[in-house]
This record gives structure tokens, C-alpha cells and sequence, in this order.
């Protein structure tokens, strides 16, 4: 009978033991395919994601990407790609942690274009967006890309992007790709013009060779404040044909009821000087000769001055 109890213990030992491995720590195998669950469970996951923030509409696939360009993130630039361009991106993207653009210049506004559309409800459409670009000193180029986009069910997604010119930056891509050589020619082909109202102001070397600058009272407005006059200078005509005022108001003369009510004045920023606001001419200065030379030249100026006006440096 004893002999009988030793052989079941020792049964019941060699029981217990087979079975050992699997109550404590998990073999190899077991590891492996918990980590291959979890591995999936995160591509799941991050599909899922992607997915969900893709839009709806090709203007606003086109904007979410522009906002991740001045984000610098391509984690959200990515997710905006077809499969195809994904293909293409992943191992230049993977390889920045993610990350586009450069430190130095960024993005600090952007434009959106509308290139093509065809028919009513076209499966594919083309952008051109274009970054202005800064550094720290203020100095400022632009970049533009152009982006194709198009439909796949209900969404919209980025299937081909690439430069305009090939003077073009490229912020849009990773360091390893942004063209240098156009941001050294673009930069030392800027400058400026210190105002002194505390404006600083840079814009192309070629627009500012055509410019006169001048700061004087404004007769014109009520309590006759300080202002930068901007003139074209006509070569031609031999004479300087008004392009914008900045006038410069103290925090009374901007609670005036003449200010308040103001119909041509635009707000650009303030500092320890006062709140400065642009003018510009109600009427084109070459009425009747909109398409001579001059006149193009003038108007070429004057959309540069309206684009750019709320981008000048405020000076310390």
C-alpha cells in the first residue's frame, strides 16, 4: 500500500511538472505572438485614425495639409496621402521622426488656389498653396507647391505634391530634401526699410527699387497723426503715384468716433508707440490706363503691399 502512495505522488510530481512552463513565464513562441497581436492591434488602431481625419471636401484636405506643413508635422501630412504616395513618403519620413520643414525659415501663413476643375463634380482637382516664409530676423520669401488631390469614396486624399518652380524651397518636405540653395537666393534678395513710426518693413529687392518711402503728418485725417507714405516711383511720368499710408493712432485717437467709423482703415498691429493701420487708394491710380505699363506696374505693387501688410515687423 505505501509503494502504491509513492508511485502516485511521484505521478502526480512529474504531472505538475510537465505543465510548469505555461503557469509561469510565457515561452518564446507565446512572446512572439503577443507582441505580432500587439504590433497589429496598433496598425489597426492608427489606420482607424488616419482615416478618421481625412476630409470630406478637396479644399479642406488641402488646408488640413498646409496647417500640418506649418505644423511640421508629416505624421498628419501622411495621413492625408493615397496608399501610392505613402509608399513614396514612409521611409524619408520615418527616417525624420516624423518631422518636415526646417527650423529656420517656417511657415507663418499660407495661401490656398484653386487650379482646375473639371466638370461639375470632377474625381480629381489641383491646388496651388503658397507658405510665407521667416527666420528670426524677420526676413521672409514665399514657397509654393501644387497638390493633387482626389476623390476615394467619400474622402479626399492628397495623391501627388511637388514644387511650382524649381526655385521653389520645398518646406513642405523633409530636411533632407528642402532645397538650401533657393532659400540663400531668396533671403539676399530681400530689404528693408526702417521707419521711423517703429515699422519695419522688407520686401523683394526688385518691388523695393520701385518704392519711395516718406513719413509725414496726414492732413487729410483727423488729428493730422504721423504716417509712412508709399509711393511708386513712374520712371516714365517722372513722378510718385500713391500706393498705401500706415497711420500711426494713440489710444485716444483710436476711440474717436472718426476712427471707430472708418471705412478704409484695417487695423495691422500695435505696440508701446501706438495701434498701426493701413490705407489704401479707393480708386486705381491709372484710371483709363489700367493696362499700360505703369498701370500694371502699380497694381502689381499694390497687391503686394495688401498682401503683405500685416506681415511688416513691428520694431522693438
Amino acid at each position: 500500500m505505501l509503494k502504491k502512495y509513492f508511485l502516485s505522488l511521484l505521478a502526480i510530481g512529474l504531472v505538475t511538472c510537465s505543465f510548469a512552463p505555461l503557469s509561469g513565464q510565457p515561452t518564446a513562441a507565446l512572446a512572439v505572438e503577443k507582441q505580432s497581436t500587439s504590433q497589429t492591434s496598433q496598425a489597426e488602431q492608427l489606420k482607424l485614425l488616419e482615416s478618421a481625419i481625412v476630409p470630406t471636401t478637396a479644399q479642406d484636405t488641402v488646408e488640413l495639409w498646409a496647417k500640418a506643413v506649418q505644423m511640421r508635422n508629416g505624421a498628419l501630412q501622411y495621413a492625408l496621402f493615397t496608399q501610392n504616395a505613402k509608399q513614396g513618403a514612409k521611409a524619408s519620413m520615418e527616417s525624420f521622426h516624423w518631422v518636415t520643414g526646417a527650423s529656420s525659415p517656417w511657415v507663418e501663413q499660407y495661401r490656398i488656389e484653386r487650379l482646375q476643375v473639371d466638370g461639375e463634380q470632377p474625381l480629381e482637382q489641383k491646388f496651388q498653396v503658397e507658405f510665407d516664409l521667416v527666420t528670426s530676423t524677420g526676413t521672409y520669401g514665399t514657397d509654393q507647391a501644387e497638390v493633387t488631390v482626389v476623390q476615394q469614396g467619400s474622402q479626399w486624399y492628397i495623391q501627388g505634391l511637388g514644387p511650382v518652380s524649381e526655385k521653389s524651397v520645398g518646406i513642405w518636405n523633409t530636411p533632407e530634401s528642402i532645397n538650401e540653395k533657393s532659400i540663400e537666393d531668396s533671403f539676399t534678395l530681400m530689404k528693408t526699410y526702417d521707419s521711423p513710426m517703429g515699422y519695419r518693413i522688407q520686401l523683394p529687392e526688385k518691388a523695393m527699387s520701385q518704392l519711395k518711402f516718406e513719413s509725414a503728418a496726414c492732413t487729410n485725417e483727423e488729428g493730422n497723426p504721423p504716417c509712412l507714405h508709399v509711393y511708386f516711383k513712374d520712371t516714365t511720368a517722372k513722378k510718385d503715384v500713391m500706393l498705401a499710408t500706415v497711420i500711426l493712432l494713440s489710444k485716444e485717437q483710436e476711440k474717436l468716433p472718426y476712427y471707430l467709423e472708418h471705412p478704409f482703415i484695417n487695423k495691422l498691429g500695435e505696440n508701446k508707440l501706438g495701434a498701426y493701420y493701413s490705407l489704401f487708394p479707393s480708386e486705381h491710380q491709372y484710371a483709363g490706363e489700367e493696362e499700360s505699363e505703369q498701370g500694371k506696374a502699380w497694381s502689381a505693387l499694390l497687391e503686394l503691399l495688401q498682401t503683405r501688410m500685416a506681415h511688416f515687423n513691428l520694431m522693438p
